[in-house]
């Protein structure tokens, strides 16, 4: 199963056709687990493809903070103070 990953350095890569390929700094890119051993240290993981990015959404859910919308940050500028309370 190939995942993504953005590039943290400009990489040149081989595709299955056996051609070269290059990919820019801040790019994503899909790699195969081969393609992954040979330039793990470069890149970042972001995604997988396949059946598991709906894996990966329900896990987002469950590790998501759950936000409260009555609660409000502690430090407000005095500008948001007045826009408050002109409300």
């Amino acid at each position: 199963m190939n995942k993504v990953y953005i590039a943290n350095t400009p990489l040149i890569l081989e595709d299955t056709q056996g051609k070269q390929f290059r990919v820019e700094l801040g790019e994503k890119v899909e790699l195969t687990p081969e393609q992954y051993e040979s330039v793990a240290a470069h890149v970042t993981p972001v995604a997988t493809t396949a059946k598991e990015p709906e894996q990966q959404a329900e896990a987002q859910e469950q590790t998501a903070p759950e936000a409260d919308p009555a609660a409000e940050p502690e430090s407000k500028t005095k500008t948001q103070r007045k826009t408050k309370a002109d409300a």
